[in-house]
């Protein structure tokens, strides 16, 4: 670290000296008003977490001092050494001066008499002047030295709590790819449960989630997805929520699902309970043509068909949704239990209809929620909906970031414990063999 003092008659002037001299990466450690103007303390290569441990080695205060605190008496102690070791080149430079003038005036002496006392005091002096130097560059070099080992230690320390974050988060199903990007967060000097409650809130701000319920923006909203993903019970659920807090007048159901038999009856069911009408697309019906009759509602919730990528029937039926004169907003829908690699694919063949959003469901069926997380910060795509069952229209619930993460979380615990018992379990099972074994060895000549 360099650290210089510059003097000036204006706080302005002062800082203009330490531009042009020290650059824009200076640190500023400490400012005071002196007789005639102001004084500035700055330094280059300033690692604060590194004075923040340097002062808690040799501070005996109970209270931390404050960052200004710690650049101040950083400041002073360089500067105090290098006003040291100024003095000592002084003090060696005018005794060098007093021993050449000395001996230019002198006469000359013959050799008995170089070695009298009148040479003796400089040279005496000169060698304390260069051993008090000597001293001062070792001082120099263990405060380096402490430097270096105390920035080894801590990055030790470090590299040993994010290895835990990433063994942690690993097991909880966490791709590498954010895991890398949650790591550089945590702090030099972290201890693992702050290192811990860090990822967990950052993890917390990357997930995106709508801030508004769907059903209370209203318009037109189209649920797409995998066979099983949950589609048609998801829609039931969002439309019973909706005529609890809204009545029954403005709100209908499209299924395009035209190609399955009997494939819209649980829809229908769904119509007659909430006193809705259920709308059906079909080769006598365009998706067009069913809205154009459902103009006065102000939420219409779409069904749509879990076919195959590879059917034809699946790219008719996404291009009448992208290709509708009316603004229809896609939803992916993705169960808490489908593989990532199954949630990628599924994300790469809808997003042709361009994709607003998402809703998880099947929260109560999944043993881990990493998956999911990393697909959500992966794809960008935002929260609207989570659901955790089968009860209408208790078990549907508005998207929160903390709330996933939290749930995550809760279930990597319960995952641990589990895996816990188990070991130590099958840790029992063995050595009940091995007592088994040498039982009958003893008794019967032969293990078991």
């Amino acid at each position: 670290m360099k650290v210089k003092r510059f003097f000036a008659a204006t706080m302005q002037e002062a800082l203009r000296m330490v531009r042009e001299e020290m650059g824009a990466d200076a640190v500023i450690l400490s400012n005071q008003k002196v007789g005639g103007g102001v004084e500035i303390v700055t330094a280059l290569d300033y690692d604060e977490q590194l004075a923040m441990s340097q002062v808690e080695l040799t501070s005996a205060e109970d209270k931390a001092p404050s960052p200004t605190q710690i650049g101040r008496m950083q400041a002073e102690r360089h500067v105090r050494l290098q006003e040291e070791m100024e003095r000592a080149r002084e003090k060696i430079s005018g005794v060098k001066g007093r021993r050449t003038n000395e001996t230019e005036n002198e006469p000359r002496v013959t050799q008995s008499n170089a070695t009298t006392n009148t040479d003796a005091q400089p040279v005496s002096e000169l060698e304390t002047m260069r051993a008090e130097l000597h001293h001062l560059r070792d001082l120099l070099n263990q405060q380096l030295k402490t430097n270096d080992e105390t920035r080894k230690e801590q990055e030790t320390e470090s590299s040993i709590v994010r290895s835990n974050i990433a063994d942690r988060l690993g097991r909880m199903g966490i791709e590498k790819t954010l895991i890398d990007a949650l790591l550089p967060g945590i702090k030099a000097g972290a201890d693992i449960s702050e290192a811990w409650n860090r990822v967990l809130a950052e993890l917390s701000h990357v997930l995106a989630v709508e801030s508004e319920e769907l059903i209370d923006r209203g318009g037109i909203y189209a649920l797409v997805g995998q066979t099983g993903s949950g589609k048609t019970t998801t829609i039931g659920k969002m439309a019973a929520r909706y005529v609890l807090e809204h009545g029954p007048e403005s709100v209908a159901l499209i299924t395009t699902d035209r190609y399955r038999i009997a494939a819209h009856e649980q829809l229908m069911v769904f119509g007659r309970i909430l006193n809705i009408p259920v709308r059906i697309v079909d080769e006598h019906n365009s998706l067009d043509d069913v809205i154009d009759s459902l103009q006065d509602k102000k939420l219409v919730l779409i069904d749509t068909a879990g076919l195959n990528h590879q059917d034809p029937d699946w790219a008719e039926q996404l291009h009448e949704i992208r290709d509708s004169k009316y603004a229809i907003k896609s939803y992916l829908v993705l169960s808490a239990i489908t593989q990532t690699q199954i949630m990628k694919s599924t994300y790469h063949y809808y997003k042709m209809v361009g994709l607003a959003g998402c809703l998880v469901t099947k929260l109560d069926e999944a043993v881990s929620l990493g998956e999911v997380i990393s697909f959500l910060y992966l794809s960008g795509l935002s929260v609207a909906y989570v659901t955790d069952g089968q009860k209408i229209p208790d078990d549907i619930h508005l998207a929160k970031a903390h709330s996933i993460i939290s749930r995550g979380v809760s279930l990597f615990k319960e995952q641990e414990k589990f895996e816990s018992e188990l070991l130590s379990n099958t840790q029992g099972r063995i050595q009940n063999t091995g007592r088994a074994n040498e039982f009958s060895s003893m008794y019967f000549g032969h293990t078991a």
